[in-house]
């Protein structure tokens, strides 16, 4: 149960640390001093296409750089259900879709 709240911890962190990247370049209005509630595509944020290209990609080579992880956000969040919580919804749920695809990988055993 630590691994799997520090993997989110780190996770969380480098969403974060990607979006202010993405805020600092004028691609976007994200209030990340709100955490994990902090919307991005829900009501009150915004991200252009171009920001959230740029999002997507520097969040799959900062999983990788840090934790060792490859993951495709682009394509994988393309296959959502309507009925599920879209994962860019917020920092949270967007930290939570990639925990929850890095347990896949390891359970898997396909790192």
């Amino acid at each position: 149960m630590k691994e799997r709240s520090e993997l989110h911890n780190k996770v969380r962190d480098i969403v974060l640390a990607c979006i202010e990247e993405v805020i600092a370049q004028g691609w976007g209005r994200i209030q990340i001093e709100q955490g994990e509630a902090a919307n991005i595509l829900a009501g009150g944020g915004f991200i252009d296409s171009l920001g959230l290209t740029s999002l997507l990609v520097a969040i799959e080579q900062d999983i990788e750089a840090e934790l060792g992880f490859t993951i495709n956000l682009t394509s994988t969040i393309t296959e959502i259900t309507p009925s599920s919580t879209h994962p860019l919804a917020t920092v949270g749920t967007l930290t939570n879709y990639i925990v929850n695809h890095i347990d896949n990988i390891t359970v898997s055993g396909v790192v």
